[in-house]
This record gives structure tokens, sequence and C-alpha cells, in this order.
């Protein structure tokens, strides 16, 4: 497993690198996306709605904002982590596929890191207190599991379903419009009983207590997401390694 974990990073960190390479802004092409995003809603907030904002909602807003791309990404490139690879599978014998799974999760978190730092530099310049930048480490592993185990199962599905990449861009878009990311949902409604079942939905929350308001959410909030995790990494791992044997061939 530590092997695994070593040659993901390595992975990782290289094409990550490779991305950036012969380009004139580099590691800013990541942020120009949540940033454009970012400035359109909050201008569009509030010409259309004045006044209904939540508190330090420019915060709200881009964490909401981050938070969703991290998980976007994470899921989009693990649907083609296999297909992509084929290559390697087939004429390296010795290298796990499980190494190009968990190599495209830590390459979007190599992404999202430079995310958190703007989210930083925005705190600053709205005067919220920089000290929730500590915090944030935390929702950021408690919602990891989810991730890795969402991805591991979209990783074996994307290698028998070669749609799968368009529907998860309709399925992303659905999320990002029923998530909370750009305006507040109030317990006892409609929309909030379906975040109930949205682990993306925890996430936020934490983020943004934890960032905005330097608190702890209720214990129930954590467990529900830690729960999710457990159960997105027993199934995706599970439905991996089933398959694993049969992916070189199939791809």
């Amino acid at each position: 497993m530590r092997e695994i974990l070593r040659l993901s990073f390595s992975l990782a960190k290289t094409n990550f690198k490779l991305r950036n390479e012969g380009s004139y802004l580099g590691i800013v092409w990541y942020l120009l996306g949540p940033l454009a995003l970012f400035f359109i809603i909050l201008f569009v907030k509030g010409a259309a709605f004045p006044g209904t904002s939540a508190p330090s909602y420019p915060i709200y807003l881009l964490v909401g904002i981050t938070g969703f791309n991290f998980f976007r990404q994470s899921i989009t490139t693990s649907i083609q982590a296999i297909n992509a690879n084929a290559g390697f599978l087939k004429s390296i014998n010795n290298v796990s596929p499980e190494t190009f799974v968990l190599s495209t999760i830590l390459e979007a978190a190599f992404s999202h890191a430079f995310e958190v730092a703007l989210v930083a530099v925005f705190m600053i310049y709205f005067g919220v207190p920089i000290m929730g930048i500590l915090l944030y480490p935390i929702s950021f592993l408690v919602f990891l599991p989810f991730v890795i185990g969402a991805g591991f199962f979209c990783a074996t599905v994307g290698v028998y379903t070669i749609d799968l990449d368009n529907v998860w861009m309709i399925l992303s878009q659905l999320l990002f419009f029923v998530t909370p990311i750009f305006y507040t949902v109030e317990p006892g409604t409609a929309l909030y009983t379906v975040n109930l079942f949205n682990p993306l939905f925890y996430f936020v929350r934490i983020s943004r207590d934890l960032l905005i308001h330097q608190s702890f959410p209720p214990v129930r909030i954590f467990g529900a997401l830690l729960v999710a995790g457990a159960i997105a990494c027993f199934i995706g791992i599970k439905l991996f390694e089933s398959k694993k044997r049969e992916l070189a061939e199939r791809v």
C-alpha cells in the first residue's frame, strides 16, 4: 500500500507540473474558473436578490464553489483514470491500477490547495478571521474517504460504460444547483430534506462553519459525512478489487 501511495503521489505531482508546462499563466488557470463563476454569481445575486445574503456571503459563496470544484474534478478525472492509462496497464505488469485512480484524486487535491489559498486571500480582504483556514483540513479529511470511494467506483464503471463521463457532466450540473452553493437552505424545506442525502452538502456545511464562524457544526453532521465516506469506500474499493484483473483486458 505504501508503494501505491508513493507512486500515486509522484504521478500526480508529475501530471500537475505537465499541465502548467509552457503556459504563461501557469497555476493561475486553476483559479480563473472558480473566480469567474464567483464574480458572476456575486453580480447576478446582488442585482436580482439584494438583501438576501448569508453572513460573509462572498466567503460563503467561494467556499461552496471551491468545494464543489474539488469534488467535480476528482470524479471527472477518476472516470477516465483507467482508460487514459491503458498503455501503462498493458505494458507494465508491476503497476497497480489503484495508482492511477489515487493519482487523479491527489492531482485534484493539489489544484484545490491553490483554491483554498485564494479563499484565504478573500477572507483577509473581506475581514473574516483567517484562523478558520487552519481548521479547514478537518473538513477536507472527513470528506476525502467519500471522494476516494466515489472515485474508485466511477473508475471501475467508466471502463465498462463509455458514456459515463457525459452522464457525470449532466449530473454534476444538477448537483451544483441542488447543493446550496450560492443560496441558503432552511431546515424543514423540501430542498433541505433532499440535501440530507447529499454528502457534498455536509462537506460544504462543515467547511463554512469552520472557515467563516471558526466553530464546529453538530456531531451528527460530521457523523453523517463519515458514514457516507465509509459506505462509499467499502462499495467503491470492493467493486474495483473485484474487477481489477479485468480492467487491462477491457481498455
